[in-house]
């Protein structure tokens, strides 16, 4: 599974990126667009997120407040690296790479 993780003031978390690409598919196909969660567009959506490297960590950072991810984030680490929003993110673990579960 992939994940975004996020240095946030209270720790670094981790959101799985499928959720991310889901958030954003729901706003481009079915807000925007009017299609259903069961359309091609909205697989679409979902699979162009979650194979760029960039579109999710976009969604969140500019697209997103960090009360929309509270109740799915997994707290990694208290490891904080920022003072007053969530900052750095980045996708874990980076394209072609394999991780075990157990990394986490």
């Amino acid at each position: 599974m992939k994940y975004i993780l996020c240095d946030t003031p209270k720790g670094q978390y981790k959101i799985p990126l499928k959720a991310v690409a889901e958030h954003r598919a729901n706003h481009y196909a079915i807000e925007i667009d009017g299609h259903t969660k069961d359309s091609l567009e909205y697989k679409n959506e979902v699979l162009y997120c979650m194979t760029d490297g960039f579109e999710g960590i976009d969604w969140i950072l500019n697209n997103t407040n960090w009360e929309d991810w509270e109740d799915i984030a997994v707290k990694v680490n208290d490891s904080v690296n920022v003072t007053d929003e969530v900052k750095v993110c980045i996708t874990y673990p980076p394209a072609n790479v394999t991780v075990p579960p157990s990394a986490f």
